[in-house]
């Protein structure tokens, strides 16, 4: 691949990983990690992480069953540790949780779960509705998702958190290094192989960007307005024009987030 696709892809890559802070400590710690369901397992430990260094109160995992199911169930099943976990007919919430639990040292009286979700948009909508409902007023959230799914979640929560107005800061696991192999937390270790992550890259730029084929709301309505930044912008057309068939058709047109998602 040309060195400047790989540029281009580190560039769209580091933008879709949102990172509202260079680490999670106790100074700025948050009400509720709020971590959403997805074939990252990485995600995991940061959030158990987190928790245990006082970063966050408690954790709420977000997911039932959708589109990164099946791509959860293959991760667990070939993780050296996690494999013991249960994973059939399960969403993905249960699976996490369980994780988290038994072998990442999460108490569980400070763990929830919502199982109902089965896209981001709904990761953000209901976990915002159950903690809404709690006698507990959640001032501040700290979400947790697949690196390239972190920009666009962000923009989902602030659509849906309603007049309480949490705090909401974002945190990816990592920002994904692209290479030879594909991209992943390091270029070693690719979590996608250098066509998923393009299509996956392409497809996540159109749905953020404001217009009648996007998310935004001059399209479908399901995220904020989102400014994209030039060089992301630059990037994209890019990569556009020599992958022209790449990570079309992607916004849905029979409700929310209705479409499956390339992971």
């Amino acid at each position: 691949m040309p060195a400047t696709e790989y540029a281009d892809l580190t560039v769209i890559g580091a933008y879709l990983a949102r990172r509202d802070e260079p680490g999670l400590t106790a100074d700025h710690p948050a009400d509720v990690l709020v971590l959403c369901g997805s074939a990252v397992l990485r995600s995991l430990t940061v959030a158990a992480e987190a928790l245990r260094d006082g970063a966050a109160a408690r954790i709420l995992v977000t997911g039932g069953l959708g589109h990164s199911t099946a791509y959860l169930r293959e991760a667990v099943a070939g993780h050296p540790v996690y494999r013991d976990t249960d994973t059939a007919g399960r969403t993905e919430a249960a699976v996490i949780s369980e994780i988290l639990t038994r072998h990442l040292g999460v108490p569980a009286a400070l763990l929830m779960t919502e199982e109902e979700s089965t896209n981001c948009g709904q990761n953000a909508e209901l976990s915002l509705r159950m903690l809404a409902a709690r006698a507990e007023p959640t001032r501040s959230l700290l979400v947790v998702q697949d690196p390239t799914m972190q920009r666009r979640t962000h923009a989902g929560f602030d659509r849906w958190r309603g007049a309480d107005r949490p705090e909401i800061r974002s945190h990816a696991p990592f920002v994904p290094v692209v290479g030879k192999d594909g991209a992943g937390e390091t270029a070693a270790d690719p979590v996608w192989t250098l066509d998923r992550f393009r299509d996956l890259a392409l497809g996540e730029i159109s749905r953020l960007t404001d217009d009648e084929h996007g998310y935004g709301p001059r399209g479908a309505g399901f995220i904020v307005h989102v400014d994209l930044p030039d060089d992301v912008v630059a990037a994209h057309r890019r990569l556009r024009a020599a992958h022209p068939g790449a990570a079309r058709d992607l916004t849905p047109r029979d409700g929310p987030e209705a479409a499956p998602h390339r992971l």
